[in-house]
């Protein structure tokens, strides 16, 4: 006999897991599946996880409802308060300052792994909430009638959703014949911890040239030695001569691309070079199903905005169908779901057209090109109203909560 949930969420990562918890607090029971074990060990600082995310404030607001945020090592969060972008081909800088906003911070770095381990931490102890790890999906038939899942356990599960949330190349997202438009951006992204020579300000540092799109993000402090976390977009090619270098060698290529800032003394943890691909699908929601986070769309990292987008995509979702269980509705059902997608689509194309505007914008030498983003960093720097817009937006205070 199958076992029967309100939802069933597939993927627990940091999107998934997080539209799990909130689902629960709503009073839904859900079913959490995913292929891994579940289990996020934390490594020990300085080795902090090379992949991290910035939280913005609409995203913590989300984490501290779903009582996960009060739950994190604070040790492991690292504020930034201020961003200074500038581009290296030019004179163009955008000084960007949280207490010219009247905020106290702009957002958290936080590693992935951290989020991940406070995530299954509250899962673990919500009883609405059963874990179907190391499974996957051997078949299922979605409806608005319902949602049947047979796993590869042989497990049957019955929900009125099935929520897809299984990452970039989202199987569930084939399996349902998902059109999406997408296209190679034509950079990878290396992705490390840096010990750098001097305190990096709560500041995170993104710089444009010709030595590619380079980010600079505040780790903490650990006695006294100072860390950031990069993301370094740069062009197939480049990416692979740059994996090639040894670590004194990159060292000195990082240093010279920050404008030497900063000197980066070593690396704490491996490079990764990820490709990086746009993806967005065309649409987020059928009967009995919905797509949230990399599921439904992927953007360049350079405004460090991907996770943020998941998440909201969590917000918007778990209010759609928090309303929709108070008044009885079939939570699978098309027109309960669209109220989802009219509420997410048109944000997400947007950060995905400006993010492909700005990797062509600042991705190119051309010297019309970097005299006009240089007329167009000035002009933000000099405008109080436009820096306080982009603030509010990236620090997710535009979002609806």
């Amino acid at each position: 006999m199958a076992k029967k949930y309100d939802v069933i969420v597939v993927g627990a990562g940091m999107v998934g897991s997080l539209t799990g918890i909130l689902l629960a607090n709503k009073g839904m029971s859900v079913a959490l599946i995913d292929k891994s074990h579940g289990a996020y060990p934390l490594s020990i600082p300085p080795a902090y996880d090379a992949r991290v995310s910035a939280i913005s404030q609409y995203s913590q607001s989300l984490f501290k409802e779903a009582g996960v945020w009060q739950k994190l090592d604070r040790s492991r969060l690292a504020p930034y308060r201020n961003m200074k972008v500038w581009d290296g081909l030019g004179c163009g800088a955008v000084d960007f300052e949280s207490y010219a906003n009247g905020l106290s911070e702009l957002g958290h770095l936080v590693e992935n792994a951290v989020l991940c381990e406070g995530l299954m931490s509250k899962v673990s102890e919500t009883r609405e909430i059963d874990t179907y790890f190391n499974d996957t999906i051997a078949q299922y038939q979605c409806s608005e009638d319902g949602v049947n899942v047979e796993l590869d356990s042989a497990m049957q599960l019955d929900a009125q959703l099935i929520i897809a949330a299984d990452g970039a190349l989202s199987q569930l997202r084939q399996q349902s014949a998902f059109d999406t438009v997408e296209w190679d951006y034509g950079h990878h992204a290396i992705v490390t911890t840096v010990e750098i020579d001097a305190p990096h300000e709560d500041t995170a540092w993104q710089a444009f040239g010709e030595e590619g799109i380079l980010a600079f993000l505040p780790l903490p402090s650990v006695d006294g030695r100072h860390y950031i976390s990069i993301v370094w977009s740069v062009s197939p090619q480049e990416a692979d001569s740059l994996m090639a270098l040894d670590v004194s060698a990159f060292c000195n290529r990082l240093t010279y691309a920050i404008n030497h800032k900063f000197t980066a003394l070593d690396l704490t943890v491996s490079r990764v070079a990820i490709p990086l691909r746009q993806r967005h699908a065309k649409q987020y929601v059928k009967s009995g199903i919905a797509l949230i986070g990399d599921a439904a769309h992927t953007i360049h990292p350079l405004a460090g905005q991907g996770a943020n987008l998941g998440f909201a995509d969590t917000g918007e979702l778990v209010k759609v169908l928090a309303n929709a269980h108070k008044r009885g509705e079939a939570l699978g059902r098309l027109k309960t779901l669209r109220r989802y997608q009219r509420a997410r689509m048109l944000d997400n194309i947007a950060m995905s057209a400006s993010m492909e505007t700005f990797k062509r914008v600042f991705s190119t030498n051309q010297p019309a090109i970097v005299q006009l983003r240089n007329m167009g960093m000035s002009l933000c720097q000099n405008s109080s109203f436009l820096k306080k817009k982009l603030v509010a937006h990236a620090a997710g205070l535009s979002t609806k909560a």
